[in-house]
C-alpha cells in the first residue's frame, strides 16, 4: 500500500499488475470534497478541470486540486474505502487524512 499525499501514484513497472487508486479532490471554490476511485487519477483530475465536462457539480468546482491518493491493491478495495468515506460524511475525517496517515493504513 503506498499512501501519496497531494500527488498522483506512480505508474506501476512494466508486467505489473495496475492497482486502483483512490483519493480525494478539493475544490476551494466550493470548499468541498470529490471522493472517487480511478486508475489514472491525473487523467480524471484534468477531467474534472474541463470546462467541457458535462458533470454540473464538478464543473461549479473549477478547479480541482489532488488532496490525497491511497493506492488500493484493487477496484473492490477502493470502492470499499470509497464506501467508507461517504458514508463518514465530515470534511474534517477527510482532512484527517493529512494530519494522521495511519488512518488508511487501517482501512488497506
Amino acid at each position: 500500500m503506498t499512501v501519496n499525499h497531494g500527488v498522483a501514484g506512480s505508474s506501476p513497472a512494466r508486467g505489473a499488475k495496475a492497482n486502483r487508486l483512490f483519493g480525494w479532490l478539493f475544490s476551494k471554490k466550493l470548499n468541498r470534497f470529490y471522493i472517487g476511485s480511478s486508475d489514472n487519477y491525473l487523467k480524471r483530475l484534468e477531467e474534472h478541470n474541463d470546462i467541457k465536462y458535462e458533470d454540473a457539480y464538478t464543473a461549479r468546482g473549477i478547479p480541482w486540486e489532488l488532496f490525497f491518493v491511497i493506492n488500493c491493491n484493487s477496484s473492490t478495495q477502493a470502492y470499499q474505502i470509497e464506501k467508507h468515506i461517504k458514508n463518514m460524511k465530515s470534511a474534517n475525517y477527510i482532512r484527517n487524512f493529512l494530519k494522521y496517515p495511519e488512518i488508511a493504513d487501517k482501512l488497506l
